[in-house]
């Protein structure tokens, strides 16, 4: 039950990222030089060059999630999923479509001026550390909470499974 559950939250995110990052993305066409603004804009911020290792520090954590026994069964499957479809190349132009409808040309070339400076080299860095800090964080609220979120979970299943078992 706990790994099935597991899997279920793990598709439900994975879903959910994948929902949300389709829907930003679907946007008019863009300016070559705008998109190529917010091309430059990822790589200085470091983005591209960190792609893999952001990817990877996700797939670790989510991992800890899976029963020992399975987990190194997940990683190489994660990993191997992500290598194909989850890399900058395989993204880089969707990503670039996202941040061009979220800022203008101009803003992006500002953007990317503040992240050539020393100060937003350091944001570079330093994001990273803390977006895994704060997914450590969630995982840990719902750890704490584990058996509250199951009971729901739980519970939401046996009611979807009453109006079919009412039909048959």
């Amino acid at each position: 039950m706990k790994l099935k559950l597991n899997l279920i939250i793990l598709t439900a995110t994975v879903f959910l990222f994948a929902t949300h990052l389709k829907a930003q993305t679907t946007s008019p066409d863009f300016k070559p030089s705008h998109l190529k603004a917010a091309e430059q804009y990822l790589i200085a911020t470091g983005v591209s060059a960190q792609f893999g290792d952001i990817l990877n520090k996700m797939v670790d954590a989510s991992s800890a999630q899976i029963p020992e026994a399975n987990r190194a069964s997940y990683v190489k499957v994660m990993n191997a999923f992500m290598a194909k479809y989850f890399t900058w190349d395989a993204l880089k132009d969707r990503l670039d479509k996202t941040y061009a409808a979220e800022f203008t040309e101009d803003e992006l070339k500002q953007l990317t001026a503040f992240y050539s400076t020393p100060l937003g080299k350091k944001v570079s860095v330093k994001t990273p550390i803390l977006i895994q800090k704060g997914m450590l964080l969630g995982q840990q609220a719902v750890a704490d909470h584990r058996p509250e979120l199951e009971q729901m979970m739980k519970d939401a299943f046996q009611a979807d499974a009453a109006p079919a078992q009412k039909n048959n």
